[in-house]
């Protein structure tokens, strides 16, 4: 490995401008070490490492078979289109590779047989199933990626099956299943890409969604606990629920069987009444109980379900065995008491997850599991990755932090203006837009600017809106990918996002040149799953601030702070609005969390370094 990432190694030879990083070499040595050893490893690689290859190398080498697993699509074009093939010609050998994605974004052959006008509920899902036909007879994947119209998601939802509506291997289709084949192609590849929320399914399933592999790599790995409390908890929603009695009128038409409508009545009726009673119209409400006698009114009626279509036809029992999944779900969210699980309610749907998932991960992955590598940009939050294994029930494992070969110090200034309002008070909306204001003036745009909050992007868009003399674009107002793409092109746009901005966002270059944070991402504490998990931290004896809040959104800020420099040639100027970072004793965490940086607490010095002048004679200091 040493040798392949030196110079005159393999990569030199292969990728042109390769130029070789001493913390790439090192991540990969430690990728190789720990897949010789079957040793778990948990690895943080500073942004501009070049994590991909330092994994994709050493796990082509072994020629083990390797799941890896990540976050966003962009990083799974990036290996599929860019990575992989440049570790091929390293190896100098083909790599059989596979992009393995869930049943729902498939076609399925199924659906399109039984496909008819009753089930298109708007006349522009007509056009565009028309629109469609050609690309039924031709594609050779079924995979809705192919696609250059994007069909609306109640057509698409018509058109595809997750894996409740699934018949698997006893569907009349499932020789001729694009999912199917798919699964096959990745049986026999040396390397399947995936994603988080496609690995925890196959671990809630007890295995079979994914092909028997030797070792996993989660990329993105701080975003794990989230994914696989999601997936190893389940959910009653009014979509699904419609969606088991559409497939039930379906198949009963199919099959020349009576309907059985006053069963599909009774869940309909009670499903209303149980989410009309807990369901907000907005948000998740923390639910202690679910109203035990409109929950079981809608068990007994899917179990009536059940019994009516079971034992008449295959296609007939596959619905039955669902109607009692659902009631099983239902019968989960009630049991609302005790540590280790959270219930919620949020618009049409109810919901329980693990609190806790270290338990759940360490008996079934760490323990029984593949060899595991999980890396990231972000996964200390001082010295070591001890917050987010404990997270995970991750008790052994190698530990490796490699810095970024970014010179943070010459390419970034890190402003934290002087007298900004305590963020809670109610004039810092108003004045936090003044400075942001100010600062896009010295910055000419081309800046990204990241909100705690959904409310508080409305506040900062509203006072911006009309006064900003730059392409404002804003979360929400188009997809993700088209807002980036646009903001990438016009240099000067700014970029007003929040939620998911914070991380996966990959602009090098002049377009984004000033980085604005408005506050210290402290997780919502009304949210039902991080109340719940702080609650049981303190009862265990712990501090719920200092041992999730606090580890929780360092981490959160030093993905957002990642966004800035993304290249050798980048420079730019972060500001962090929030007071308590210099009024709270944690606030010194915060910044020692952060890469050295010179510091500056006046704009006059913003715009020195906007202007180009020499930033060493600016009143700064260094983090830390």
């Amino acid at each position: 490995m040493h040798e392949a990432f030196d110079v005159g190694g393999s990569l030199a030879a292969t990728l042109p401008g390769f130029s070789p990083r001493p913390e790439q070499g090192f991540l990969a040595v430690a990728v190789a070490l720990a897949l010789a050893s079957g040793e778990h490893l948990v690895a943080e690689a500073g942004t501009g490492t070049g994590k991909s290859l330092a994994y994709l190398l050493p796990a082509l080498e072994t020629r083990q078979r390797v799941v890896v697993a990540t976050a966003t699509k962009a990083l799974q074009e990036q290996l599929l289109s860019k990575d992989v093939p440049a570790a091929a010609r390293a190896l100098g050998r083909d790599v059989d590779v596979v992009l393995l994605k869930g049943r729902q974004n498939y076609v399925c052959r199924r659906q399109l047989h039984s496909f008819g006008p009753m089930l298109l509920r708007a006349p522009r899902d007509e056009e565009a199933f028309e629109a469609l036909q050609s690309w039924f007879a031709s594609t050779n994947t079924g995979d809705r990626a192919e696609l250059t119209r994007e069909p609306s998601e109640s057509l698409w939802a018509e058109l595809s099956v997750g894996s409740d509506r699934c018949g698997g291997r006893r569907c009349p289709h499932v020789s001729t299943c694009f999912a199917e084949a798919a699964r096959a192609r990745a049986g026999e590849a040396e390397l399947v890409i995936a994603n988080h929320a496609l690995y925890f399914a196959h671990l809630a399933a007890g295995g079979g969604v994914l092909p028997e592999h030797d070792a996993v790599v989660f990329d993105e790995a701080h975003r794990i606990e989230e994914t696989a409390a999601s997936w190893l908890g389940g959910r009653v929603s009014r979509a699904g629920l419609r969606r088991l009695a559409a497939d039930v009128e379906r198949a009963c038409r199919e099959a020349a069987q009576p309907l059985p409508a006053r069963a599909l009545e009774r869940i309909e009726r009670a499903g209303e009444r149980l989410l009309g009673a807990v369901a907000p119209p907005v948000g998740r409400r923390r639910l202690r109980e679910l109203p035990v006698e409109d929950a079981l009114v809608l068990i007994d009626a899917l179990a009536g379900l059940a019994e009516a279509l079971h034992g008449h036809l295959e296609g007939l029992d596959l619905l039955s065995e669902r109607a009692v999944g659902v009631a099983e779900r239902v019968e989960e969210c009630m049991d609302a008491g005790g540590l280790d699980r959270v219930v919620w309610a949020e618009p049409d749907a109810v919901a329980w997850a693990p609190v806790d998932v270290s338990n759940e991960l360490r008996h079934r992955l760490w323990s029984e599991g593949p060899t595991a590598i999980l890396v990231s940009a972000t996964l200390t939050t001082g010295e070591n990755a001890g917050f987010i294994r404990r997270r995970l029930g991750l008790d052994e494992a190698r530990e490796l932090v490699v810095g970024s070969p970014f010179d943070f110090r010459d390419q970034v200034l890190l402003y934290l203006p002087r007298e900004m309002p305590d963020p809670r008070s109610e004039g810092f909306a108003g004045r936090a837009a003044e400075e942001v204001l100010a600062l896009l003036s010295l910055s000419r745009g081309r800046a990204l600017i990241l909100t705690s909050s959904y409310r508080a992007l409305e506040l900062m868009r509203a006072r911006l809106a009309g006064r900003v003399p730059y392409e404002l674009l804003v979360q929400g107002d188009a997809p993700r990918e088209r807002l980036l793409e646009r903001f990438r092109d016009e240099v000067d746009s700014v970029l007003l996002a929040t939620s998911t901005f914070w991380q996966g966002v990959d602009v090098p270059g002049e377009s984004l040149s000033l980085l604005v944070i408005d506050k210290l991402p402290f997780s919502a504490p009304g949210d039902p799953l991080i109340e719940a998990r702080c609650e049981a931290i303190a009862a265990a004896g712990g501090d719920w601030f200092r041992d999730y809040a606090l580890p929780t959104a360092m981490l959160q800020l030093r993905q957002g702070f990642g966004r800035l420099i993304r290249s050798d040639a980048d420079f730019g100027v972060v500001a962090i609005l929030d007071a308590r970072l210099r009024t709270r004793a944690y606030g010194r965490s915060f910044l020692a969390a952060l890469p050295r940086v010179p510091i500056v607490e006046d704009r006059a010095a913003v715009a020195a370094f906007f202007a180009g002048e020499d930033s060493g004679a600016m009143a700064a200091h260094p983090v830390g």
